[in-house]
């Protein structure tokens, strides 16, 4: 096939660029001869000017920064695409999500590894390990987050159908509203521990509800029908809770204090963040007070850390933590007494 002389130029510059993404990086180079020959295989061959004023156009409008590094004989990409922690960084995130299935995110993972170059690949596959934990087995999730996008994007609202799984391997799904669907106003989409949750105005109870995504079946957005609840949304600030939310179970907020074990300020800092005040009481331990939204998974974290952490004021959360304990040593007690 011919080409005319620009579009030559056109195809040999997108040819160049990407041969150098794949290939070059900060420490890594590619040689004169190296461009010289894969030009040539792909129909392109030049001469040793040409090449030169091939890879200033890449500098001035591709914004490559290409430098001749003489001790590695050959150009260095001083601004690769992405930085190989960058790309491993995606890669990890992609496999620790719940809410991808174990072979969506290999497909996913291998396509984002094409963003780096060959180098940093083969680290990836090296390195990359994906350990073995329960994931979504809801496939079609990432389709699904897509029409949610949508439907938040043109001011929609959505419908859909939801469930809980069951251990009744002939009805393996419960559906709720006994599977009728669910109408609401889509605002945001939260990821909490792996999942991926909606957080939507729900018409009929004309309140906010969160739902996860990988048990939402059916979407459907319902374009020409506009969203209700902006008004409290915005007022809510879903991105910055001003109460600690604990697995995403919505509870009745209130100002806790806590006390904890000095070896465990990690652990409050890793949940509260580092803006967290941490007072010292005597030598071996802190308190600090915080908005929490109150609910079982709450209770559940301050009973892991044992006699290392314990809740003093309000009354009510003192008194609730007291029965969430309670509940639970009666029922081993029960099953003693069996």
């Amino acid at each position: 096939m011919g080409y005319k002389s620009g579009q030559n130029i056109g195809i040999r510059l997108v040819l160049l660029r990407d041969y150098l993404n794949a290939h070059a990086g900060k420490t890594q180079a590619v040689k004169r001869e190296e461009l010289h020959a894969y030009l040539e295989m792909k129909g392109f061959p030049v001469e040793r000017k040409t090449l030169y004023t091939d890879l200033q156009l890449l500098e001035t409008y591709f914004g490559m920064e290409l430098r001749y590094e003489p001790r590695l004989r050959g150009y260095i990409l001083e601004n690769p695409q992405f930085e190989p922690y960058e790309i491993r960084l995606l890669v990890d995130c992609i496999n620790s999500a719940k809410f991808i299935t174990q072979e969506k995110a290999r497909e996913i993972a291998r396509k984002v590894k094409l963003l780096a170059n060959e180098e940093t690949r083969r680290t990836l596959d090296r390195q990359v390990i994906v350990a073995e934990r329960v994931r979504s087995m809801n496939d079609s999730v990432i389709n699904e987050v897509d029409k949610i996008h949508e439907a938040i994007q043109n001011d929609s609202k959505i419908t859909f159908r939801y469930f809980h799984y069951t251990i009744d391997k002939s009805k393996p799904k419960n559906y709720s509203k006994n599977g009728d669907a669910y109408t609401a106003s889509p605002f945001a989409l939260l990821w909490n521990n792996g999942n991926y949750y909606l957080y939507a105005h729900v018409a009929e109870r004309k309140q906010f509800r969160i739902f996860r995504v990988d048990r939402m079946e059916r979407i459907s957005v319902l374009l020409g029908e506009p969203r209700e609840g902006k008004e409290e949304f915005n007022k809510k600030e879903v991105s910055t809770q001003k109460a600690k939310v604990f697995d995403m179970y919505r509870a009745e907020a209130y100002s806790v204090s806590m006390r904890f074990i000095n070896r465990l300020a990690s652990a409050v800092i890793d949940q509260f963040g580092r803006d967290i005040i941490m007072i010292p009481t005597d030598a071996n331990h802190f308190t600090i007070r915080v908005p929490v939204e109150v609910s079982p998974p709450f209770y559940a974290w301050i009973a892991t850390f044992g006699r290392g952490a314990k809740i003093l004021d309000p009354a009510p959360v003192v008194e609730g933590m007291k029965q969430f304990l309670q509940k639970a040593a009666d029922m081993y007690k029960e099953a003693e007494d069996t």
